[in-house]
């Protein structure tokens, strides 16, 4: 019917075979034309409204940290809609963009499961970008997501700017581990204005592998922390997070945080980190928070094989999207080992 309705106006401007031809009636059928592709094209775009921003206030990021993107999608159309991979094109992609210009080259790429929504139905999905793109220098970057709608095209969402810094490293050593060396770094980085949190970060440089780059707590500006290795390679750092108060973490050999616990000056002794004759290493001195749930004891797994301690939850890891928001899903890309530029991709992924 609308068809009919196009071919009645274009015969009332130009008349059978163009006898009524006049410049200024083409122009308007011009025009005419633009307003009806418009009309009927627009439809197909909008069955989906895509939103995106980052997961981080202020959206300044440590480089090498997992820098995620939460994308927020709604069928505006009449009908479920559901979204799949076509062979080897995905259906989710993004786009990254150093200074505005300059694209950024995908270090992978990643087929994300199909998604289904129902009619006016809306999910968020959260992404890491890191092991995704190889964006390993500091400056300004710009994220986009691209939906692909079969049949119509793709549905790009507003750039979303971020930022990567480098951070100041405080403490640094490396160590022969399963025959190769790795690097063990402690920085300082300030996500907010008024934050500044320390970060382990370990890499294999032979590997071009970042294995671990997590946030382990608040820090103190200019009080450098304490840093010992026990006999099985854990990690043990004690740093000031405020006026007396101490956070103390252990590390295993990757950088995955398996123990974390609060110390108090005690009587005007603060905590200090210890070793013992056989090399494991204990707080002496101040007075441990009662925790607000059980956990290991300070020396717990120290002189156990890895398999047989059981992890705490990272403090670095990200919580579900802020209040109020839709919860998001695991997808594909989220990872705790980080590719260097031009390495191969390590990943645990989320089925």
């Amino acid at each position: 019917m609308l068809l009919n309705f196009h071919a009645k106006i274009v015969n009332s401007l130009v008349g059978p075979l163009g006898q009524n031809y006049h410049p200024g009636r083409m122009r308007l059928l011009a025009a005419l034309g633009l307003l009806l592709f418009a009309a009927t094209a627009t439809p197909a775009l909008a069955q989906i409204h895509i939103d995106a921003k980052m997961g981080r206030e202020g959206a300044d990021y440590l480089l090498y940290e997992r820098t995620d993107m939460f994308v927020t999608l709604t069928n505006t159309s009449d009908t479920d809609i559901v979204l799949d991979n076509e062979g080897s094109h995905p259906w989710l992609s993004f786009m990254i963009c150093k200074h505005n210009t300059m694209p950024v080259r995908p270090e992978r790429q990643a087929l994300f499961r199909p998604l289904t929504l129902k009619q006016g139905e809306t999910k968020t999905l959260r992404i890491n970008l890191t092991p995704l793109f190889s964006f390993r220098d500091e400056g300004g970057y710009t994220a986009q997501a691209v939906v692909t709608l079969p049949g119509a095209g793709d549905i790009t969402s507003r750039e979303v700017p971020f930022t990567v810094l480098l951070g100041k490293v405080v403490w640094s050593q490396q160590r022969p581990v399963d025959g190769t060396d790795r690097i063990y770094s402690l920085l300082r980085f300030s996500p907010k204005p008024d934050e500044t949190e320390l970060y382990l970060r370990v890499e294999e440089p032979s590997d071009n592998l970042v294995l671990a780059n997590v946030g382990i707590g608040p820090v103190e500006a200019y009080i450098d922390p304490q840093v010992f290795f026990d006999p099985q390679g854990n990690l043990h750092v004690l740093h000031l997070i405020s006026m007396s108060t101490y956070l103390y973490t252990r590390a295993d050999a990757t950088g995955k945080v398996i123990h974390q616990g609060v110390f108090k000056t005690f009587q005007e002794v603060p905590p200090r980190l210890r070793k013992m004759d056989d090399g494991n290493i204990y707080v002496a001195g101040g007075l441990e928070e009662t925790p607000e749930m059980a956990h290991e004891s300070l020396l717990a797994g120290q002189s156990a094989s890895p398999s047989a301690m059981q992890p705490e939850p990272s403090r670095s890891s990200i919580s579900s999207a802020p209040a109020g928001a839709n919860t998001p899903i695991s997808l594909p890309g989220q990872t705790a080992v980080v590719p260097a530029p031009g390495a191969g991709v390590q990943a645990d992924t989320h089925p």
